[in-house]
């Protein structure tokens, strides 16, 4: 598999590289292969080009993985595809199938077609089956077509995958090439698809592009061109994983059962005589694969009276000089092995005439409309609406607006023609202002508002644990009732499982702790705040506590409103029915805690529990009583049980004499070697403690202070003196 705009060379259309250049990327990469094996699962890609394989050998070598050519465009199927795949299972590699893409269209519509045949034409050859790999859009070449325009074509493969499986496909693709061809978009990691990033390097990871493919990182990663593989004639494309378990990865088990829509099928492009228009099929739940059906249906300008176009059954059409002044609608079936359902879209614009003279200046006959359901995870797209003048690129500005559809505002990088609404947009409404660009001129033209966006439907209740799903809410219990999180699409990334479980502290009020958890996600936390709810009211006397790390709690902020402010990483509100609601963006332990007592967290120090004096030391001899007077203050910044201890010559130690003497509060009568304090709030305490004297020799003494926090923090101070006797 080559990688175009890298430093990878086109090595499937030569029969080998030069020697030099395999001799300098051998020892250059001899570390990484190294590194790589100790902890990562390797695996190879392959084709026709590699010729006859003894997979037997290649798993007895240690490869785990591989991924096969299957198609390329509409037409070419790679002839060792099946041999490859049957192999590589039969030796006990998880195998998967890649697309190489070939991009075409003169038109968003034209792309987009041409996207969702060559996806069609790779699940009919490929097959994908479950513990198999997901599979792969191999994205070299641009076809010519522009930045946006090979980006909706991209989109379009990688939605049909989607659609047709249920399944997040790969994208195969070097740093250079998607910064340089596509924008460097994040637009297809943040829908939930997965990167395998081809980047020959000698270091120990590849570059990653698209802001570290939307904080998401690579899976897999082809790390050279040639590799030397036992079974194999010649070397081979070398892959490792993000990851010691390809199966982890694998296809899950088909649902069953018929299939039900969950995002209505729409059409794609400007109805004008003779321009191409696109039916996309929507995303259906229940079972999967899927195949789909098309009929193009011509209907009045209000999109009525409808009746079915002869021989127009495939996923594009043209529309005829007999169509204008008609508006368009797709029926889209969806069949599982359990049955059908079908959907229709929406009615186009009405079609306009052929022939718009290709100097002037564009003019909307017809505004663009927003199309979809306005709640939070659903997908809005678009029409441009019916144009003269001849457009020949639409770009487009998402706008968010107030509930009465006014004071509206640009969304940020929100410049295609489909918006996946967000937490953001809950309550509000959107518009979309489309320009149309012909050669004599642009002009532009805004959809109205769409309703105002509610919130996602909770689920029913899971317990315990919940994998994320595209456009579906959370809500999550722990198994004991206690305490519940729920999460907007869009908050948690797709494919992760949150876990909310129960703990248990020695400093924690019993049965308030809750542990709330992501493996595997970013640094960054959540998108969007998740909002957890204790069952019941919040006890007098007690504070509500959070760690991150599972050992250092801190207090958790109020929040007036009820709404986090932009970085602050966790708040509390009570609700109309008195609960404590926990909104956070980032995974967290949770607990309440005796107000006052020793580990209330309204006492935690960032710093720990720092040491300082506040008067200076000063070590005096009280010849009335032959004593030596131990003088200072101390400055403590948290909660923290406090021990002093004096030691002398040798380290040995010597006795504090309880009478006259205070550390933080007076001492018992007696003798002591190490005298203690509990301190409930930061603060200062005076240090007064007297020595016998008459037991002293002279030389060098110290006074030895220690403060222990709740959480096992610690510091210390020395403080220093002579005894010259």
């Amino acid at each position: 598999m080559t990688a175009v705009g890298s430093v990878i060379g086109a090595r499937r259309r030569q029969l080998g590289l030069l020697a030099g250049l395999v001799l300098a990327l051998t020892a250059l990469l001899s570390v990484s292969v190294s590194d790589a094996a100790t902890v990562r699962a390797k695996g190879l890609d392959v084709s026709n080009w590699n010729g006859a394989i003894n997979w037997t050998k290649v798993a007895h070598a240690g490869y785990r993985f591989t991924f096969g050519k299957a198609t390329e465009g509409t037409g070419y199927v790679d002839k060792t595809y099946t041999t490859n795949r049957n192999g590589s299972e039969s030796a006990g590699l998880v195998f998967g199938g890649y697309h190489f893409a070939r991009p075409a269209g003169k038109s968003i519509a034209a792309a987009t077609a041409s996207a969702i045949r060559q996806a069609n034409h790779f699940l009919a050859v490929a097959g994908p089956q479950p513990g198999e790999l997901p599979p792969v859009l191999d994205l070299e070449v641009t076809g010519d077509l522009s930045k946006p325009r090979l980006l909706v074509w991209t989109l379009a493969w990688l939605d049909q995958i989607y659609a047709s499986t249920g399944v997040e496909p790969f994208v195969y693709t070097s740093p250079l090439f998607w910064k340089g061809r596509l924008g460097d978009s994040t637009a297809a990691a943040a829908a939930g698809t997965r990167l395998w990033i081809a980047h020959w390097t000698a270091n120990t990871r590849p570059t990653v592009p698209a802001q570290n493919w939307n904080g998401k990182g690579w899976k897999f990663w082809q790390w050279t061109d040639c590799v030397t593989v036992p079974g194999l004639k010649h070397c081979a494309d070398g892959d490792r994983m993000n990851g010691t378990n390809p199966g982890a990865v694998a296809i899950e088990p088909y649902p069953a059962g018929v299939p039900l829509l969950s995002t209505p099928p729409t059409v794609v492009g400007a109805p004008q005589a003779g321009q191409v228009l696109a039916a996309v099929p929507g995303t259906w739940e229940g079972g999967k694969p899927l195949t789909f059906t098309y009929q193009w249906r011509t209907c009045d300008a209000a999109g009525a009276n409808c009746a079915p176009l002869t021989g127009a059954t495939a996923e594009s059409y043209h529309p005829l000089s007999t169509d204008v002044g008609h508006s368009l609608k797709v029926v889209v079936t969806a069949t599982s092995a359990a049955g059908t359902a079908t959907s229709v879209t929406a009615p186009t614009a009405t079609v306009s005439p052929a022939g718009t003279s290709p100097g002037a200046r564009p003019t909307n006959l017809e505004p663009p409309a927003i199309v979809g359901q306005d709640q939070d995870g659903q997908v809005l797209t678009s029409s441009v609406g019916t144009w003269t003048g001849s457009p020949q690129k639409f770009t487009y500005r998402w706008r968010r607006c107030n509930a009465s559809g006014a004071s509206c505002l640009a969304i940020p990088h929100a410049t295609g023609p489909r918006r996946t609404l967000t937490p953001d947009d809950i309550g509000s409404t959107l518009s979309l202002v489309v320009t149309a660009t012909g050669k004599g001129g642009s002009a532009s033209a805004t959809t109205g508002t769409t309703d105002v966006v509610v919130s996602a439907s909770l689920p029913p209740v899971s317990i315990g644990t919940q994998t994320v799903r595209r456009g579906i809410a959370g809500n999550l219990q722990t198994d004991d009732g206690r305490a519940t999180v729920t999460w907007q699409p869009g908050a948690v990334p797709v494919g992760r499982t949150v876990s909310l479980t129960t703990f248990s502290g020695a400093l924690t009020v019993p049965g308030t702790e809750v542990s709330l958890s992501v493996p595997g996600l970013s640094s960054r936390g959540f998108s969007w705040p998740l909002d957890l709810v204790y069952a019941q009211p919040q006890p007098s006397r007690t504070v509500l506590g959070y760690s991150t790390d599972g050992r250092v709690f801190h207090s958790v902020p109020p929040l007036e409103p009820p709404q986090l402010p932009p970085g602050t990483a966790v708040g509390w509100f009570a609700d109309p029915n008195n609960l404590v609601n926990v909104l956070t963006r980032t995974p967290f332990q949770v607990a309440l805690f005796k107000r006052g007592a020793f580990g209330d967290p309204t006492y935690t120090s960032p710093n720990g529990p720092a040491l300082a004096t506040q008067t200076k030391f000063q070590a005096l001899p009280h010849p009335a009583d032959h004593s030596l007077l131990l003088l200072t203050r101390l400055a403590v910044h948290s909660q923290a049980r406090i021990s002093g201890s004096v030691t002398g010559p040798h380290r040995a130690s010597v006795l504090v004499l309880g009478k006259g003497s205070r550390f933080g509060s007076r001492l018992k009568a007696g003798s002591f070697h190490l005298v203690q304090s509990y301190r409930r709030k930061p603060g200062s305490m005076q240090v007064r403690l007297r020595l016998n004297a008459r037991n002293l020799r002279p030389g060098s003494y110290s006074l030895r202070l220690l403060a222990l926090d709740p959480w096992g923090r610690r510091s210390r101070l020395t403080l220093r003196f002579r005894y010259r006797g």
